[in-house]
């Protein structure tokens, strides 16, 4: 089964429940199917996984593993698969997203010069950020947030699916392939 390769790069469970920072959660990290790995936990571990990847926040890694608990799939897997939006393909994610919301909302993409101020304005209102003073310009950013939102909610959703039928997809095979050898393997003959 796939289970065995999945688990080789998960965390144990024992490791997650009892983390100092993770007790107030108590029980409901001890549920079983947080860590049970089977068809329907790694394929909607993938789902939220791959979905809140591209949710345009910080610490993405706290509604993916909400969402773990609620809909009771495999948190490590969950957690884990948030980390395909890292910080070399941040940009990519972004325009993709970006570009479906443009799309979307029939917006023109921002030409070559508009990325270039809008980049340095973001810049900017990072560093205002640590020095206390940053820069307000509504207008700047009211025209770029609503494709930026849509497009990284529905990328984030289409993601979502085809991880999840993809994991179905594979899980499948896997579990096809595994009889197919023990059956050939009984009906050959032994030396």
């Amino acid at each position: 089964m796939p289970k065995r390769l999945i688990r080789r790069y998960l965390p144990h469970p024992d490791r997650i429940i009892h983390h100092r920072s993770l007790r107030f959660l108590g029980k409901r990290l001890a549920d079983p199917s947080l860590w049970h790995l089977n068809k329907r936990s790694a394929a909607g571990a993938a789902f939220w996984g791959l979905w809140c990847a591209f949710l345009p926040m910080p610490l993405q890694m706290l509604p993916a593993a909400a969402a773990a608990i609620l809909f009771r799939v495999n948190l490590p897997m969950t957690v884990v698969l948030v980390w395909v939006s890292n910080p070399l393909t941040m940009i990519p994610l972004i325009y993709v997203s970006y570009f479906v919301g443009s799309l979307l909302l029939g917006i023109p993409m921002p030409s070559g010069s508009e990325i270039h101020q809008l980049v340095g304005y973001l810049g900017e209102v990072v560093g205002g950020i640590f020095s206390g003073n940053a820069p307000v310009a509504e207008q700047m950013i009211s025209r770029h947030i609503e494709p930026l939102l849509l497009g990284t909610l529905v990328t984030g959703f289409l993601f979502g699916c085809t991880g999840y039928v993809l994991m179905r997809i594979y899980w499948r095979w896997h579990v096809v392939s595994t009889w197919k050898k023990r059956q050939l393997q009984r009906n050959t003959p032994h030396a």
